[in-house]
């Protein structure tokens, strides 16, 4: 996951809370998915993706933490509430920083701030297998 160059999220109604993050790697004539996640927004983590234009992603054994541009400012303001719909954001990736699970606290500054947000959030839908993204549940009365 260290060629990655442009992220997409999206966050569609009735996710309650919940993101997809893709992460493609692309060359002159592909383009490629190399990972997907689902995420929950807690309020540090929406302020490290608005204000940080960062977030934090996983494979079994690294922590990556991902830099990207939001030149277009196609993502909601600082001031907006969490459920804001972000419907399809593409953004550039300016640089992916990768740390080892079990050395992780070695990282400083700004990156150990946002993979602390990142672990505090509870994410454990995203390791999950049974959390599939587009099931759409309608109560019966």
């Amino acid at each position: 996951m260290d060629n990655i160059h442009r992220i997409i999220i999206n966050k569609n109604r009735g996710w309650r809370g919940l993101a997809q993050l893709e992460c493609q790697s692309y060359t002159k004539d592909t383009i490629d998915t190399i990972h997907k996640m689902i995420f929950s927004f807690s309020e540090p983590v929406w302020r490290d993706l608005i204000n940080r234009q960062s977030i934090v992603t996983q494979d079994e054994d690294n922590y990556y933490v991902i830099k990207f541009t939001d030149a277009e400012g196609k993502l909601p303001r600082p001031t907006q509430q969490r459920s804001v719909l972000i419907k399809s954001f593409m953004a550039p990736v300016e640089y992916v920083n990768k740390y080892p699970k079990m050395s992780w606290s070695s990282a400083e500054g700004t990156d150990w701030n946002l993979i602390m947000n990142y672990l505090k959030n509870r994410n454990n839908h995203t390791t999950s297998d049974w959390n599939c993204i587009g099931l759409r549940v309608i109560p019966r009365i």
